[in-house]
């Protein structure tokens, strides 16, 4: 059994969110996901070489008609539990929330204990502590950008590296 996610990957904005993710390891020092690359995670599940075979099938079914579609990302926001993030804008968010759920139900339906996002967002830093987070909100104020959802794609968990390795792009 290996650990994998479905996530959104914005490839042509990697490179911006890694400068402001090294931008606030400098203000903080080290934290969790400095390291990984740009994504909205939609779930995360355990799974063997069968059951990933028939995610991949299914999720490859729902999606191949799914409009694509522009997502604008409008500020930083954080949440209680003292992560801060990228927020897409309302439109960019009910059509992300409607993909994550339909991908779900299907996930959920092969393996019934994955874990699901309900609410999209892009992670800057997760886990932080109640100083850190108040220095990414003093530091990092604005933010504007958009990208092309085009597909999702499924990443496989490294644990030498404690990083996702990206797998298979499933494409609308």
């Amino acid at each position: 059994m290996k650990k994998y996610s479905i996530v959104i990957h914005p490839a042509e904005l990697l490179d911006e969110i890694k400068k402001i993710k090294q931008d606030l390891k400098s203000l903080i020092g080290w934290y969790s996901s400095v390291n990984a690359l740009a994504h909205f995670t939609i779930c995360e599940f355990w799974a063997d070489e069968n059951k990933l075979e028939k995610v991949k099938q299914e999720v490859s079914k729902l999606i191949v008609n799914w409009q694509k579609k522009v997502i604008v990302l409008t500020s930083f926001d954080s949440f209680t539990r003292r992560a801060f993030y990228v927020k897409p804008d309302k439109d960019s968010s009910l059509y992300l929330k409607a993909l994550f759920k339909a991908i779900a139900v299907k996930v959920k339906e092969i393996i019934p204990n994955a874990c699901i996002c309900t609410t999209p967002h892009l992670s800057i830093g997760r886990r932080l502590s109640e100083e850190q987070l108040q220095v990414a909100k003093d530091y990092f104020t604005t933010y504007s950008n958009s990208f092309i959802c085009e597909g999702v794609m499924i990443r496989e968990f490294n644990p030498v590296r404690k990083q996702y390795d990206l797998k298979e792009f499933l494409r609308f």
